[in-house]
């Protein structure tokens, strides 16, 4: 008898433990996602001018595509792949959840910036990743149908992701809150 006890006192306090918080996962529409960069810090990058016309802008009910841009240079072009990968990816979830539809996403070569808000619409919006080369901020940026996803420094030291990862991760993050 003082077995079953134990047993069942076991298994009840098992299941008031919280897991433990891992900072690169998140839940979203019934998926556990897991991401390059780490969320907490990612949570922390600035977004200009609000999180709100992020949103505004990749949710509007307009959008038929979605444009993801860079400026190809050898060095960061390896880190544009990754960073692409990750948009499409999760944007594709994104859109599923909100829209109930895939919209399509084109990855999009362009010699200078300006470039991205000469093709951005309404209905194709851009994101515009800008590593070090281009830019020496970490932060985000939406203006006219662009989303500039800046990332200022590509060094890893100490971690396994650059922050462009946290610049793109933090416009998924702020996608996926309700």
């Amino acid at each position: 008898m003082k077995k079953l006890i134990l047993l069942i006192t076991l298994i009840f306090i098992s299941g008031c433990i919280e897991k433990p918080h891992n900072p690169y996962q998140k839940e979203f529409a019934g998926l556990l996602l897991n991401f390059r960069a780490n969320l907490d810090e990612a949570e922390n990058i600035s977004v200009y001018p609000d999180e709100k016309t992020l949103k505004d802008i990749l949710l509007s009910d307009v959008v038929e595509e979605i444009g993801i841009a860079y400026i190809a240079n050898e060095t960061e072009n390896a880190f544009y792949l990754a960073a692409s990968y990750e948009l499409a990816y999760k944007l594709t979830i994104i859109n599923k959840y909100y829209f109930n539809k895939v919209k399509p996403i084109d990855s999009i070569s362009i010699n200078i910036s300006s470039d991205a808000f000469d093709i951005a619409m309404e209905e194709k919006p851009i994101i515009l990743l800008l590593g070090p080369s281009k830019t020496n901020v970490t932060a985000v940026t939406a203006r006219n149908y662009v989303i500039m996803a800046e990332g200022g420094n590509f060094t890893e030291i100490n971690r396994t992701y650059t922050n462009l990862d946290l610049s793109v991760d933090k416009i998924l993050l702020v996608l996926m809150k309700d």
